[in-house]
């Protein structure tokens, strides 16, 4: 069978267009995020946020922390403390983190990333300082 050159074309054209074509819109920031500080530990709680804006659900997050203030400028250089993937939109979600240093303050921001890549805004910047290293001062964690 001999396929016409047009109809070859055609699908290729096809092929081509559908697999450029971008997911223009990337997913919400998370505006939700709070943190609960330990000893050596934090718990962040946010609400999983869309994987388009508002809508459908992102795939992963990434949650960045720094001993200084986190800006649209300066994320990149934040260092990644946890990924994992996001809850259904409008969920709840909460990540313990370990081996972080007594009586320092951490800046946290929580990103989503959708399936084509595309990360959120940056999101609320909160912040805590860990609590007292002596042995009564508590570690937390999810519930």
């Amino acid at each position: 069978m001999r396929v016409s050159p047009i109809i070859l074309v055609a699908v290729l054209v096809c092929a081509f267009v559908s697999s450029a074509r971008a997911d223009d819109a990337g997913p919400g920031r998370i505006s939700t995020l709070t943190v609960g500080p330990g000893k050596t530990t934090a718990a962040l709680y946010w609400t999983a946020g869309g994987g388009d804006c508002a809508s459908g659900n992102a795939s992963t997050y990434e949650i960045r922390r720094s001993t200084g203030s986190i800006t649209d400028t300066n994320w990149q250089s934040a260092t990644v403390a946890a990924t994992g993937a996001s809850a259904s939109n409008g969920s709840p979600q909460c990540e313990s983190l370990s081996s972080l240093t007594c009586n320092t303050t951490y800046y946290w921001v929580v990103f989503t990333i959708d399936s084509s890549g595309n990360r959120s805004p940056l999101g609320n910047v909160v912040s805590a300082t860990q609590l007292a290293c002596v042995p009564s001062s508590p570690e937390i964690f999810c519930e």
